[in-house]
């Protein structure tokens, strides 16, 4: 099973730039990267997108998974953490034997428990067939209205982002991520700036990560007064194209919402990411294995006041 992005030696590396302390564990079963988490109460261990399980049929994940959760609950007894929070990036158990079988609470989910990918392998001709007609044919027109692309590694060049994220924050009240995480992003080696330019004045820039043959698509942001050139429609088919042609497998957008009501926050970009074509895989959500029961109860009744 491949591991996800949040579980590579990249991604660790941005942990330990951010100044987090990071663990590692693996054998021929599983293969798990473990941050320490600080909170008022205590310590805990959160594996985003984790443990990567290796098995072939449904009781040796289940056995796998038994042996990753026994290595972390000695390693979070060896550092005195109160819980260890996961998401298990597969769907082959049901919230019964997560509850039941490992002990386990479901949790507020951190990362997106559902995501939409699509698949690269196939020609490129199939792929652009499957999206919108306008949004390729705005993609292959962007010369004609003089808008230009390039791409950076460059950590200096984020303020071009964080720019339009702000702008955009601004109008859907919410806070973007700030320059230093994404900086450090960038110095760890996974992550690319696309950047859309309109006779050489930035436009609209993305975020994306690549590991694994998997791109992710991670930030994006556009100007409001230049919305109607789709900037960043046509920065995303870009990434894609170049994706593909680079020789990577998926392409992950990293996060839908399985709500069909139109009011949901997510809906309207779950059903712009759709359009792209690919399909839907589901993940087990965030989940908690308490290891000091008292306190944790506690945790989650100060959490859920401040929810």
């Amino acid at each position: 099973m491949k591991e996800h992005l949040l579980q590579s030696t990249a991604w660790e590396s941005y942990e330990r730039l951010e100044n987090r302390q990071t663990f590692r564990l693996e054998n021929n079963k599983f293969s798990t990267l473990a941050i320490l988490e600080r909170t008022p109460l205590g310590n805990y261990l959160f594996v985003p997108y984790g443990p990567t399980i290796s098995f072939s049929n449904p009781l040796e994940c289940q056995r796998n998974f038994h042996a990753a959760l026994q290595a972390l609950t000695k390693l979070a007894q060896e550092n005195r953490v109160f819980f260890i929070r996961i998401e298990p990036p597969f769907n082959a158990m049901s919230a019964k034997i997560l509850r039941k079988t490992f002990c386990l609470q479901k949790s507020h989910d951190i990362d997106p428990a559902h995501t939409w990918v699509l698949d690269l392998t196939q020609p490129e001709a199939k792929i652009f067939a499957h999206m919108e007609k306008e949004k390729s044919r705005l993609w292959r027109n962007r010369h004609k209205k003089g808008i230009s692309i390039r791409q950076t590694k460059n950590p200096d060049e984020l303020g071009i982002l964080i720019h339009f994220l702000s702008q955009v924050g601004a109008q859907n009240h919410f806070i973007p991520q700030k320059k230093a995480h994404l900086q450090n992003q960038m110095r760890a080696g996974f992550a690319t700036l696309y950047v859309a330019e309109l006779n050489g004045q930035p436009i609209a820039a993305a975020l994306v990560y690549d590991h694994d043959d998997i791109r992710y698509y991670a930030h994006a942001a556009a100007a409001y007064k230049h919305r109607k050139l789709a900037a960043g429609l046509i920065l995303l088919v870009q990434m894609i194209a170049d994706a593909k042609r680079a020789g990577m497998q998926t392409f992950d957008f990293w996060g839908i919402t399985t709500s069909e009501d139109s009011r949901h926050p997510w809906y309207g970009f779950t059903q712009f990411k759709k359009s792209f074509g690919g399909e839907q895989v589901n993940y087990a959500g965030t989940w908690d294995l308490p290891i000091n029961k008292s306190r944790y109860l506690l945790y989650r009744i100060i959490r859920k006041l401040n929810r």
